[in-house]
């Protein structure tokens, strides 16, 4: 769903000159990256959870976003069911999904010609291609580390120049000055310690984590996906090895199904003063679990009967921060634009049919007034601000 709707929203903005877009047309799609790069130039921070992770991972490095769609509409090669699944095993073998992952990371271009590896690309390797003037090389992260942890400070370009001295300390307050970076914000919760996990690029304590395990980690919903092991590491001669304690971790959903106010805080701590930012936020949207009084209130009604249990506590997280973040928004110095549409039909968290029916059901949604309200925000409150701040 969030795919079709930036497309639309891209297509409108960007590529109003071509009559009829059509996204199977390969001069059409290389005109579409290109104006995918344009919309993604006006933020400075991605978040997302889940799928909504490998989303936001692929605006924030221009991987075309149309190129994902396959992932939903061929959703049942992707999610291969589990031979007794979910009953004993988990409901999907996360194998194919994985692959792919790996698969798109490997298409992901450099600079230098060469692509991502998601043998070996870091968090640190994600960092350097968000922030391509200010990179900082593997030989370098050991000592940069003291300025990226909880004492770091963001400033823009001209404070920074104004203000850092040659420590980059703000002696005030023992803060660490640090020229403002884009940021790739991923959310996981981490089984192992028993904490949620807000893996950050501009954080050097997550710049060991392969990209390809943060993204895997994000979509390891309970029941739906088996835990996923994963552990930091460095680079030795560009190949990672991992030097740090096994992890378990499972979908950040489970306390922030919408990552929204997780960026909101990670943005406080870096700033540590208001600030005019641009923040696109990727959740798994809204899910209409259909209890009713004569549900048990056991295991089967719970937990084997359409995954209710897992449906109503991550849509809780999502109502909760959807709560906070709408009363937020109502202080003057923040903007907020939140699109969640409900399907007219109640279906499962991971219904094969839901891509099929989103489309039918889009021709018309994006003639309505929510679409046409979330068009206006950003031309309003992103587009212009952007260049504002250019």
């Amino acid at each position: 769903m969030p795919i079709r709707i930036l497309a639309e929203l891209i297509t409108q903005k960007y590529l109003s000159a071509i009559k009829d877009f059509n996204p199977k047309d390969l001069t059409h799609r290389k005109l579409f990256r290109n104006a995918q790069l344009e919309f993604t130039s006006n933020f400075d921070y991605f978040a997302g959870n889940s799928t909504g992770g490998l989303i936001s991972f692929c605006l924030a490095m221009n991987y075309n976003i149309l190129d994902l769609q396959e992932i939903y509409s061929n959703s049942k090669h992707y999610f291969k069911r589990n031979y007794l699944g979910p009953y004993i095993y988990s409901k999907y073998d996360p194998s194919r999904i994985h692959h792919k992952i790996d698969e798109i990371i490997n298409g992901i271009p450099l600079p230098d010609g060469t692509t991502l590896s998601a043998e070996n690309a870091t968090l640190l390797d994600i960092r350097n291609i968000l922030n391509p003037d200010n990179v900082i090389n593997d030989e370098e992260s050991e000592s940069a580390a003291r300025y990226h942890g909880n004492f770091l400070e963001f400033v823009n370009d001209k404070s920074f120049l104004e203000d850092s001295d040659d420590e980059d300390v703000d002696a005030g307050y023992n803060l660490h000055l640090v020229k403002k970076e884009k940021v790739l914000l991923i959310t996981a919760y981490n089984t192992t310690t028993n904490s949620i996990t807000v893996f950050n690029t501009s954080y050097a304590k997550y710049w060991g984590y392969r990209i390809a395990d943060v993204l895997k980690a994000t979509m390891a919903a309970p029941t739906y996906f088996p835990p996923y092991e994963m552990s930091s590491g460095k680079k030795v001669n560009g190949c990672f090895v991992s030097d740090g304690a096994p992890e378990l971790h499972i979908d950040g959903g489970v306390f922030a199904n919408d990552p929204e106010l997780a960026a909101l805080w990670a943005i406080r701590m870096q700033w540590k003063k208001p600030v005019n930012y641009h923040l696109l936020s990727i959740g798994t949207g809204c899910y209409n679990t259909t209890l009713s009084s004569s549900t048990w209130g056991g295991y089967f009604d719970w937990i084997l009967n359409k995954g209710f249990l897992i449906n109503t506590l991550m849509d809780a997280t999502r109502s909760f921060i959807e709560t906070i973040g709408s009363n937020l928004a109502k202080f003057d110095n923040m903007k907020r634009m939140k699109l969640n549409y409900r399907m007219t039909k109640s279906m499962d968290l991971d219904d094969s049919c839901f891509v099929n029916r989103f489309d039918e059901e889009w021709e018309m949604l994006k003639t309505e007034e929510d679409f046409k309200a979330f068009v206006y925000f950003y031309d309003k409150y992103i587009t212009e601000q952007s260049h504002l701040k250019n």
